[in-house]
């Protein structure tokens, strides 16, 4: 009997470890991911815009690339994409959190030393967090400003905002 007791239990440990997960073998799930870009649509050539500020909500659940000390990181967050040759660009971003209040605030600017180009966009990147279903209309362009070389405010543009959710 006793000889029997020990082979069961030797049958249990070897069915139940075989079937453990094994922990950090496993990979971890793709992040998902959003893209929203930014394009002043009525910016007509000729026309200098150094540099622009603009804001958008973000919705709880989603954060931009942050550093290690938890503010956003712009050269990770804000992608300009100049059609100019050479074109040197300056981007930054602050973040403020959304909680289930209210939604968060992404404020982004960028600054194109030759000047925003007419087909010029600013991609901002966003990181959804695991669990976290946002729709594209959660995203809404708050803050829209341009400013010439001289600084100067810009005005008549009509900006777009289109996001993508990966």
């Amino acid at each position: 009997m006793h000889k029997q007791l020990t082979y069961l239990i030797l049958m249990l440990t070897i069915a139940l470890t075989s079937a453990c997960g094994g922990g950090g073998s496993q990979s971890a799930a793709t992040p998902r991911t959003i893209k929203a870009v930014v394009k002043p649509s009525a910016l007509a050539a000729g026309l200098n815009v150094a540099g622009i500020n603009l804001s958008i909500t973000v919705p709880l659940g989603v954060a931009p690339p942050l550093k290690a000390d938890g503010k956003a990181d712009p050269a990770a967050t804000v992608e300009i994409t100049s059609s100019a040759p050479q074109n040197q660009t300056l981007p930054g971003a602050t973040y403020t959190p959304a909680t289930t209040a209210a939604p968060g605030r992404l404020d982004i600017f960028g600054i194109v030393a030759s000047g925003f180009q007419p087909t010029d966009t600013i991609t901002i990147h966003l990181n959804i967090a695991a669990g976290s279903t946002p729709a594209s209309s959660d995203f809404n362009l708050i803050n829209f400003e341009a400013f010439d070389t001289s600084g100067a405010a810009v005005t008549g543009l009509s900006p777009t905002l289109t996001t993508t959710i990966y």
